[in-house]
């Protein structure tokens, strides 16, 4: 039935002095419901102004609040502006993804729409244009170990370059299958000199002993795969050719490296503390793969307080 109304409650007032069933039938009311409107005001006489604020206030308390404190607020909008996706902050801060969503498109946060990463994209399957190798090079990763095709311990590494402007420098990328764990540094020109100099350098930072296989790229870019299998005693597999999904682990990440630096960046623009950051914050981005664990605490195996 329909809520009472003020001219109800002024008609209760009147005759508030007769029986709640007089009140009841007079009104068409059941009697339960005059009870509790008699109720409304507990102290004196029943006043209509007084019951119809009362009802007021009792209607606004009502329905589903909002758990978007400031607080939280600025937790949220910090993590999406440092890359995460809805659903990684959704984790991190106990909502629901589509929570996080439903803030982002209501403009409850600091955050616009357009600003998400995969907002208004439609994927569309690329030729690769890159010189490869299209005969066998080096060894096959079909006899690749079980444990770096299972995942099931660290040090199997995929490598990759990420390209910025034309003819300037890129990235060397590294990522370790288990874990995700991410090593980049810039070269000044992707080729296979500066590439196998930067491979060398990237590996001594996480001692070699960590690292058990490399599953580069088919791109001349690694033609010194060699040299660094020599140097660090390490084996080297390659995928077959027009295979990036043997590369799975590297072609993601590869991914999330371009929502840092979109295609066209000019890489040589960016200073060293500008690259750290960005290895920094995906290594410490939690990814649901990994149960909600960070790359970092997964390589390294030490807990980090993300919030």
């Amino acid at each position: 039935m329909a809520i009472i109304t003020l001219i109800e409650r002024s008609q209760i007032e009147l005759m508030q002095h007769h029986t709640i069933q007089y009140i009841a039938a007079t009104l068409g009311r059941s009697r339960i419901s005059i009870r509790h409107e008699l109720h409304r005001c507990p102290e004196g006489d029943y006043c209509a102004i007084i019951a119809q604020d009362h009802a007021d206030t009792c209607r606004h308390r009502c329905g589903r609040h909002s758990i978007l404190t400031p607080k939280l607020k600025r937790m949220v909008t910090e993590k999406l502006n440092l890359g995460w996706s809805p659903e990684m902050v959704g984790y991190a801060v106990h909502c629901a993804p589509h929570t996080i969503y439903h803030w982002i498109y209501q403009r409850q946060v600091d955050f616009q729409p357009s600003q998400l990463f995969d907002h208004g994209k439609r994927h569309k399957r690329r030729q690769d244009l890159r010189s490869r190798y299209n005969q066998a090079v080096g060894t096959s990763i079909e006899i690749r170990s079980e444990s770096a095709n299972r995942r099931t311990e660290k040090g199997h590494l995929e490598m990759d370059t990420v390209r910025g402007k034309i003819g300037r420098s890129g990235l060397v990328s590294l990522v370790d299958r288990k874990s995700r764990y991410l090593l980049s540094e810039r070269v000044p020109k992707v080729n296979a000199k500066n590439v196998t100099q930067a491979m060398i350098d990237l590996l001594h930072t996480v001692t070699p002993k960590r690292v058990r296989t490399l599953t580069p790229d088919r791109g001349t870019e690694f033609a010194g795969y060699r040299e660094v299998g020599k140097e660090l005693g390490i084996s080297v597999y390659f995928p077959d050719p027009h295979a990036p999904q043997q590369r799975g682990t590297n072609e993601n990440t590869n991914g999330l490296i371009r929502e840092y630096f979109p295609k066209g960046t000019d890489l040589d623009e960016l200073t060293d503390q500008d690259i750290a950051k960005f290895v920094r914050d995906l290594n410490n981005r939690p990814r649901k793969v990994l149960g909600w664990k960070t790359p970092s605490e997964v390589f390294f195996g030490k807990k980090l307080h993300l919030i």
